[in-house]
């Protein structure tokens, strides 16, 4: 089967190459939990074709360029990345500052004018915040009261048939050697499906969650 012309876009751009279905990065330093499921991230951009995609947490920028990416194709729509690029009590040992190495990575692929920096905490970036969302990634503070901020903070301002994208939704399970008593993603998704939102989990890559933030979900019929 041909391969679609987006997705070849976005290898040619990143560099890619998918020997035995894998993803290596020989051009461009992403290292990144996230992995290959940057291309959920870029399929939902494809697919929604956004006005405004939002992501908390953005380090080296592998959510960032392949959201970019898939706004660039469509020549529509911006993602505003927020992240310190500054220590935290989540940070990997090599993404203390990352604010550099981001700009080289999002000069690299060309998706300057589709992806905006926000250097700010989250909660600063919400202050005034009044632009509708079609897409948000949660992957930045992972502590329970951190992503129910973000939460909090954003989803207000998520459009009806929106999308909510958390990362580490399975920590526990995936990293059992890694276990930390403040990680709190997997719980606080938790509670929103025993509330009644639509949550659909991807069992990869530290667990990735989808979330329609209506409860119930949004009418069909």
């Amino acid at each position: 089967m041909a391969i679609p012309r987006p997705v070849r876009t976005v290898a040619k751009t990143l560099g890619l190459r998918r020997p035995h279905g894998t993803i290596k990065y020989p051009r461009i330093n992403f290292a990144s939990g996230l992995q290959d499921g940057a291309w959920l991230l870029f399929g939902l951009v494809e697919t929604l074709r956004p006005e405004v995609c939002v992501e908390i947490g953005s380090a080296r920028g592998l959510s960032a360029c392949f959201v970019g990416v898939a706004l660039k194709h469509q020549k529509h729509g911006k993602l505003y990345a927020i992240d310190p690029h500054e220590p935290t009590a989540w940070n990997d040992e090599a993404s203390v500052d990352t604010y550099a190495v981001m700009r080289k990575n999002l000069r690299a692929c060309g998706v300057d004018a589709y992806v905006e920096i926000v250097r700010k905490y989250s909660g600063d970036a919400a202050k005034g915040w009044t632009k509708p969302i079609d897409m948000i990634f949660i992957d930045g503070d992972h502590s329970y009261e951190g992503v129910r901020r973000d939460w909090d903070l954003f989803v207000p301002f998520v459009r009806d048939f929106g999308v909510v994208v958390f990362h580490d939704t399975m920590w526990a399970i995936a990293e059992p050697s890694a276990r930390r008593e403040d990680m709190g993603v997997p719980r606080f998704v938790d509670e929103l499906r025993q509330k009644g939102y639509p949550v659909l989990t991807i069992d990869r890559h530290h667990g990735i969650s989808l979330v329609q933030p209506r409860i119930g979900g949004m009418k069909l019929t």
